[in-house]
């Protein structure tokens, strides 16, 4: 099984052309979102939630100072994120349940915050996920066939992998990248899931 995943959207033009590969393969995917970005484009927040895709959560700003402020800080930018999403889907029930912390949810200079951030997250019944599998576009993969590899290397012989990939505006490689990538993942026989 196989969970493609991306982070820090949705975006004005690379989100649409994601959607559209999805869209095109019939493969399913999850957004984690920034309440920001959602601000910025509603309408193609709720054209990924139309299209079965599931919204999740990555808070609100991506500014690591402000967001690893404390505990309390993390689960803020969780919650200001969880608004943005209901008010952009006009949907006051909505809720995401699952964070992905900027940067991944343990280690790094962070790690004692996100640590208390993950208990005090939990003990509302909020779940987190990392990833075990990436294309490297956050990392310096600036083109499809450097994104391709990674995604290689670290899909390894893994039977179920959450995949990291990027739908900011400027990863074009993603885009690029994408197609190649779903029709390996069908080729050996992966079921694409979300978290839903």
């Amino acid at each position: 099984q196989v969970y493609l995943t991306f982070d820090d959207g949705p975006s004005r033009d690379v989100t649409p052309q994601i959607l559209d590969i999805l869209r095109d393969n019939n493969v399913p995917a999850t957004f984690f979102v920034l309440g920001t970005r959602v601000e910025s484009f509603p309408d193609v927040l709720n054209r990924e939630y139309e299209e079965g895709h599931y919204i999740a959560n990555h808070g609100y700003s991506h500014k690591y100072s402000e967001i690893y402020e404390s505990k309390d800080t993390v689960f803020e930018e969780y919650i200001e994120c969880e608004n943005a999403i209901k008010r952009a889907l006009n949907n006051e029930d909505y809720h995401s349940y699952l964070f992905r912390f900027p940067g991944g949810s343990s280690g790094g200079y962070y790690k004692t915050v996100k640590a208390q951030a993950r208990e005090h997250l939990n003990s509302y019944g909020f779940a987190f996920t990392n990833w075990n599998c990436l294309t490297g576009d956050a990392e310096g993969k600036n083109t499809k066939d450097a994104c391709i590899q990674e995604f290689i290397d670290t899909k390894a012989d893994q039977n179920s992998l959450i995949v990291l990939m990027h739908d900011s505006n400027e990863k074009v490689q993603t885009v690029e990248a994408l197609p190649d990538i779903i029709m390996q993942l069908k080729n050996e026989g992966y079921t694409f899931k979300t978290f839903y």
